[in-house]
């Protein structure tokens, strides 16, 4: 065939301009014409000359440009074109043979037979090293000649030689291949030490299959103690003749049908196999591999490519698939678009409509009728055992104030009753309202809202009891009592005394908001001014218009009555005394004399101070205690005190003190039972292992933990009194300091200090921070201590910090939380204008922080520019969590990454788990641990991978060695794993995430015996898993880092320079130096970041942020900003008015971004937002799919 005529045509089809041509069809025909001119220069020529094949190689070079400019033209089908060309494809090669055949018939017509070996195949001497497909030894001559000219030349010789021989075991044909000689490191030695750097227990085993003196064959055996599986597609890209079978403990590769040249050969590339598949578990076994020889690294390279082309035909079809779906959609977009605003234009309306729907559909409680009531009332009170707890009930002081009690709220629509610790109060004014009722032949129902979760069962226990009721008769048909918490819930048609924790009546104001099934509510413990409890005083104000039946009374053992009184328009103020004992009160300075002799224990030498405790205040001052008498003290406990810090947490002094408690005889009257109050969990489980360790808690001493994670089974036993000669320490939280009683504590030792949530205003943003109590919670700490005799209460502050610097009461929520959280909460309910409402609390915020707010809800997607509540912002209500952390939840459970999110989320509230050091060669290596885990330019993703690490560790009985050598704090990790369960917790209560009974079984049980194991939690042990519909397939890091951009936005920031810049502050802002974005960690760092927080530096004044995340541009063209603008002519889109500006090469490009990104937004906010926790249809799945193919081909190319 002539040269040149192909390359004339060529030459005419690339100076065409194709982008005049705007139909699909012709795109199609140009990409057949262009193929079949490809496809003519590369059709191998028999002695074709150097100077020809140059022209083709050029030729061919410029055509594949042309179909690749085509390629991207937006209107190209591509699925289409390749159908066409792949039947013109076979016609053409069909063709080809025909010919090539015709000239080999006549060649051998005209020339002598070639010689041929015996067996009748080819001379391996006469034929140059190629690959080529095993051929049956029966197969006719001139096939075979046929076949080396037709394949000849077609495939480039390697650097091994391949030939085909039979197995004389099994008589099966191989594929021999020579690999030559190589020097360098094994690929044996290299595949054990990456095995060995990824499970140090890990084995590898090599047997020989077959040999001979020209061929040998080897399997190879990868032994795992963890459970490991190789990445997506690296299996299917090995040979053919090379079976595999990957377990998660156990690898093994075997040559079936392939064999190396020798023994040496054999060995080494079933090794290089190995390696593919190592090398697939991360970026540092990836690495490892460059130190192979030539030759292997080849083969590596070639599997690899291997791997690429299936990753690539997997998108490819995703690809059509879409591709497909924009022409079915683009003619909808403008009518799909008109839906979506009226559907936010008739939001509030709808919200109204599922209000009244649920309260039509709430089936309101069956009523007993009179005579019912005073059958059902005789016959209780007429048993024994109802007759025998009367007795008790009747030493309570609020019994001896019954009619006073049941007059002051029968006539009154708002009561507020203060009682003093033991009065009674919580557990008899509930029974007091029931029996006046019931005797009066009135049905009533009764809710008792509690703080906590163990307040409210516990409570109900008690009272059943005090109702003559059997154990198990709680929350069934045979009892009057109940109980409703998160996740459970224990009532009947018979419960008439409900005991619920606030966040269950908040739900049920948003089901029924006049509360119809209630005769009486009772709010306890008021005196804490929750969030809740404020916004439930508001809408309780709002009620009293609507419901003047329903009675309120508000409790509490310490309260500014009047401030309740005049809010509720002057209701009546009941004072009742409590039944205590005088307490002995001592501070620090008192403690510090009370353990000067006390004799050192061994284990008391290893209590070392706690150098990753959170921060205190804002301040980094220290707390030197204050002593007002020093004259009345030692010189030693002067030294120590002056050497103290009163922000940290002394574990030493309180273990010497509970000692002394319980070994000095003048203190010894006091030791039946200490109770100890802590912080935070974290806080306990330490304590908790420290006095188990001493010698004096040995023996004879029981040590209960009391928390609300717990089980009610554990909780239980710390009430109980201990074996006779046994003697109990309790260490609680702020839960024992009210609503719940251990009645034989004796004594009390109280840090003085609680985790409370605080806005922080450096950060704009809440944080659980830990803090000083008030006077009036050190009141009820010790009034714990003098129940059943005179009792002891040490509290580990100086007199002078007690009586001047700590406040009187807690600052409300309401002054010190940010308002975003209640804002949602007044959208739901209905309750009108937002400033109004707000205005309207016991203590309002200032109108700043109100408005501050807003804009903040509206910059998340929460609230219309209209201040309406969107479906998003519906959701987010729903969860007891920042905003951006409720987004961050919901797209995890909408894009099916549930448990990386989870764990992101539980590291953003947690302490950081890895540990600080003010030593300098310490911090140096801690940074340099915190580094080693450095993961998709994130630092969230960074310890998310240190927490994977550490759950691998757990679960291989290692994790002391991973913590100690990585710097990782094993208590901070257990903590964060116990936050991931309750985060879990919070989805399932809200529906987002739906169980099964089984599953729901599962998470409770994990909930309760993570927190109970405390440090030794997963000691070997398992985790709880997500369920899989929720966690579907691993998600390339630039998809998990475009939701965290998703969820904070529009916290944005743009590298300019060496320095960086918020794109919606235009604030110039610093990494932290422990960020892997850092300048000093990442020579080439992101173009643009997401940040969770800012803070001023005090010292230098500088904006840092903190938790920063790279953002892929995909991620702001697609996902982020609301306010989009495409510039076509300029090929620009802009994002928010200008903060944002993303430049694109082509107008059609541009118009194929806009179709995606409307698309996806139509679905998230139809669909997705709306229903997060139920399946997407598949059509509008498919574009979240085509959005995570695209991320996950861009991660590919990438690497």
């Amino acid at each position: 065939m002539n040269g040149s005529e192909p390359e004339e045509e060529s030459s005419s089809e690339i100076s065409s301009d194709s982008d005049e041509d705007n139909d699909p069809a012709k795109l199609v025909e140009k990409f057949i014409r262009l193929q079949r001119l490809i496809w003519e220069a590369q059709k191998l020529e028999p002695r074709q000359n150097q100077k020809t094949s140059m022209r083709n190689q050029k030729r061919v070079s410029k055509l594949t440009q042309k179909v690749q400019q085509l390629r991207r033209d937006p209107l190209f089908d591509d699925y289409e074109a390749e159908a066409a060309w792949s039947q013109i494809h076979v016609e053409l090669q069909a063709d080809h043979q025909h010919q090539l055949r015709e000239r080999a018939r006549n060649r051998r017509a005209q020339k002598p037979e070639e010689t041929q070996e015996p067996n009748g195949t080819e001379s391996e001497q006469a034929a140059p090293p190629r690959e080529q497909e095993n051929v049956s030894v029966e197969e006719p001559e001139t096939s075979a000649e046929a076949d080396d000219e037709l394949l000849g030349g077609m495939f480039e010789a390697g650097d091994e030689a391949v030939s085909t021989e039979q197995d004389g075991s099994d008589k099966q044909q191989v594929k021999l291949i020579d690999f030559g000689k190589w020097t360098g490191v094994s690929p044996r030695k290299l595949l054990d030490d990456i095995c060995k750097g990824h499970d140090s227990r890990a084995r590898i085993s090599l047997r020989t299959l077959h040999q001979t003196s020209q061929s040998a064959r080897h399997s190879l055996d990868i032994s795992w103690t963890i459970d490991v599986l190789p990445g997506p597609h690296t299996t299917n890209a090995l040979p053919s003749e090379v079976t595999v079978q990957t377990d998660p403990r156990l690898w093994k590769l075997e040559m079936v049908s392939m064999a190396a040249a020798s023994s040496a050969q054999s060995e080494a590339y079933v090794c290089a196999l190995g390696l593919f598949l190592v090398s697939s578990l991360g970026a540092k076994e990836l690495k490892a591999t460059s130190r192979l020889p030539t030759v292997w690294r080849d083969l590596l390279k070639d599997l690899t490519d291997s791997k690429q082309k299936l990753i690539d035909e997997e998108h490819k079809q995703s690809l059509r698939r879409i591709r497909g779906l924009i022409h079915e959609t683009q003619e909808k977009i403008k009518a799909n678009q008109e839906q979506v605003r009226l559907q936010h234009a008739e939001r509030p309306r709808q919200s109204d409509a599922l209000v009244d729907r649920r309260r039509t559909q709430r089936p309101k409680p069956a009523r007993w009728d009179p005579d019912t009531v005073s059958r059902e009332w005789e016959m209780r009170s007429s048993r024994p055992a109802f007759k025998s707890m009367l007795e008790v009930r009747r030493q309570l002081p609020v019994h001896q104030f019954r009619d006073m009690i049941l007059s002051c709220v029968t006539d009154n629509a708002v009561s507020v009753i203060c009682a003093e610790t033991g009065a009674g109060k919580s557990s008899g004014i509930p029974v007091l309202l029931l029996e006046q009722e019931f005797i009066q032949g009135r049905d009533c129902r009764i809710l008792v809202t509690q703080p906590r979760r163990i307040s409210a069962v516990t409570l109900a226990r008690r009272v059943s009891q005090e109702l003559g009721e059997a154990r198990n008769d709680l929350g069934t048909a045979r009892s009057l009592v109940g109980y409703a918490i998160r996740l459970e819930s224990k009532t009947s048609n018979t419960t008439r005394i409900t005991y619920a924790t606030t966040g269950v009546l908040l739900r049920m104001l948003e089901e029924s908001p006049d509360l119809d099934e209630l005769d009486f509510l009772i709010l306890d413990e008021v005196h804490e001014r929750t969030m809740d409890l404020d916004l439930l005083f508001i809408a309780l104000k709002k009620l009293q218009k609507r419901r003047s039946t329903l009675k309120i009374v508000l409790m509490s053992a310490t309260v500014d009555a009047k401030k309740f009184s005049d809010y509720f328009g002057g209701a009546p103020v009941l004072d009742l005394p409590g039944r205590t004992f005088p307490v002995e009160v001592g501070f620090l300075e008192d403690a510090v004399e009370a353990t000067n002799d006390v004799k050192g224990d061994k284990a008391l030498a290893t209590i070392q101070d706690d150098d990753n405790q959170d921060e205190f205040f804002s301040g980094n001052e220290k707390g030197r205690p204050v002593v007002t008498n020093p004259e009345a003290y030692s010189s030693r406990t002067l030294q120590i005190l002056s050497n103290m810090d009163e922000y940290r947490i002394d574990y030493n002094l309180i273990v010497k003190l509970a000692a002394a408690i319980a070994t000095k005889p003048k203190l010894a009257k006091y030791s039946s039972a200490i109770l100890i109050f802590m912080p935070g969990i974290g806080e306990m489980r330490r304590l908790h292992n420290l006095l188990v360790s001493v010698d004096t808690f040995a023996r004879d001493w029981v040590v209960y933990l009391l928390h609300s994670t717990f089980s009610t089974e554990d909780l239980e036993k710390a009430f109980e009194r201990p074996p006779p000669g046994c003697r109990k320490i309790v260490i609680a939280t702020n839960i024992a300091e009210t609503g719940i009683t251990i009645p034989d504590v004796t004594a009390v030792i109280d840090t003085c200090k609680e985790k409370v949530m605080r806005f922080d205003e450096r950060r704009q943003l809440s944080r659980l921070t830990e803090g000083f109590i008030s006077r009036s919670s050190a009141r009820q700490r010790r009034g714990r201590a003098a129940r059943v005799q005179e009792g002891l209460c040490y509290h580990l502050v100086t007199r002078h910090r007690h009586d001047h610097q700590m406040l009187e009461q807690q600052v409300p929520e309401m002054l010190r939380l940010g308002l975003q959280d209640p804002i949602l909460r007044i959208k739901v309910w209905d309750l009108g204008s937002i400033e109004e409402t707000l205005n309207a609390a016991i203590d309002p915020p200032s109108r700043k922080n109100v408005l501050r707010a807003i804009e903040k809800l509206k910059d998340a997607g929460a609230l219309t520019k209209t201040e309406a509540l969107t479906p998003l912002g519906q959701q987010i209500a729903r969860l007891p969590l920042e905003v951006s952390l409720a987004k961050l939840a919901i797209f995890g459970v909408i894009f099916k990454c549930l448990d990386p999110i989870l764990a992101i989320i539980a590291l953003l509230t947690s302490k950081s788990p890895f540990v600080s050091s003010s030593s300098g060669a310490s911090s140096s290596q801690a940074g340099d641990a915190r580094q080693t885990f450095s993961r998709g330019d994130s630092d969230l993703l960074s310890s998310y991978n240190a927490y994977e690490a550490w759950r691998r560790a757990r679960v291989a009985r290692s994790a002391h060695e991973f913590c100690r050598k990585n710097h990782i704090s094993d208590q901070a990790m257990a903590q964060i794993e116990d936050q991931r369960i309750q985060l879990l917790v919070y989805l399932v209560d809200a529906g987002m995430v739906i169980l099964s009974g089984e599953e729901k079984a599962a998470l409770n049980r994990a909930r309760t015996s993570s927190a109970r194991a405390g440090s030794g939690f997963g000691s070997g042990g398992s985790f709880y898993t997500i369920p899989p519909r929720y966690q579907t397939q691993d998600h390339p890091d630039r998809a998990l880092n475009s939701l965290i951009a998703m969820a904070v936005y529009p916290r944005i920031l743009t590298r300019e320079g060496k320095g960086w810049r918020n794109v919606y502050t235009n604030q110039q802002v610093s990494l932290t130096a422990r960020s892997v974005n850092h300048p000093s960690n990442s020579p080439k760092p992101p173009r643009w970041l997401s940040f969770y927080e800012a803070m001023q530096n005090s010292r230098s004044g500088n904006l840092n942020v903190f938790e920063t995340s790279a953002v892929p541009e995909s991620a702001l063209a697609l996902l982020l900003g609301s306010d989009t603008e495409f510039k076509f002519y300029a090929g620009v889109l802009v994002l928010d008015s200008g903060k944002v500006k993303l430049a694109v090469r082509h107008w059609r490009q541009l118009m194929a971004v806009k179709v995606l990104r409307e698309n996806i937004r139509r679905v998230l906010e139809s669909c997705c937002y709306k229903r997060p926790g139920q399946e997407v249809p598949e059509d509008q799945r498919i574009w979240l799919d085509f959005w995570l193919s695209l991320e996950a081909a861009a991660a590919a190319a990438q690497e």
